[in-house]
C-alpha cells in the first residue's frame, strides 16, 4: 500500500471510533431484584449477585452520556446488607411540543450530574463517564484506562506506517 492509501484508512478509522463514541456509551446493567416472571414484556434480567463484568451485562445507552453505579442497603432476615446496582445514567428527557397543529414528542438529553459519588437518602450514587466505567468497586474521579487504550492504539497505528513505508 502506498502512503496515501495508508493515510485515508487511518483517518477512516479514526473517523469510525468517533461515530461509535458520539452514537453514545455502553453501561453495565444489573439489578436486585429478580426478574417478574409474569411480565408481558419480559425483557433479560442480570442480577447483581452474579456480576462477572461480562458482555451479558454491557447494554447500549443511546439517552446517557454517563453511566451509574448505586450502592445502598437492603434489610434481608433481621441482617442489613450492603447491595449494588448498576445502570445508563437517567439523562433523557421528553417534551410535548406543539408544531404546526399536532403534538409531538421532543427528546433531549440533559447534563444534571457530575462525576463522582454522592449519597442521597442511604443510597451512594457515583456516576461516570466512559465506556462501561461503572464496573469498578471504586469509581475514580479520572479514567485513565481510555487514555492509554488511545495511546496503544496510535502507537500501533504509526508502528503499522512505518512497517509498510519500507
Amino acid at each position: 500500500m502506498d502512503k496515501q492509501t495508508v493515510a485515508l484508512t487511518t483517518i477512516f478509522l479514526l473517523l469510525v471510533l468517533e461515530l461509535n463514541a458520539a452514537l453514545g456509551i455502553k453501561c453495565f446493567r444489573c439489578t436486585v431484584a429478580p426478574p417478574n416472571r409474569y411480565a408481558a414484556n419480559s425483557t433479560k434480567t442480570q442480577l447483581c449477585s452474579k456480576f462477572d463484568h461480562s458482555d451479558y451485562y454491557a447494554v447500549d445507552c443511546p439517552w446517557s452520556t454517563m453511566c451509574v453505579k448505586r450502592i445502598f442497603k437492603i434489610q434481608l432476615m433481621n441482617r442489613e446488607q450492603e447491595t449494588i446496582s448498576r445502570d445508563c445514567a437517567q439523562q433523557k428527557k421528553t417534551e410535548q411540543i406543539y408544531k404546526n397543529g399536532n403534538w409531538t414528542k421532543e427528546h433531549h438529553i440533559e447534563e444534571p450530574y457530575e462525576e463522582g459519588c454522592q449519597t442521597i437518602d442511604d443510597s451512594t450514587y457515583c456516576f461516570c463517564r466512559g465506556s462501561m466505567c461503572n464496573a469498578a468497586t471504586k469509581v475514580e474521579k479520572n479514567s485513565y484506562h481510555t487514555d492509554a487504550m488511545a495511546v496503544i492504539f496510535v502507537f500501533n497505528v504509526m508502528k503499522y506506517i512505518r512497517n509498510i513505508e519500507y
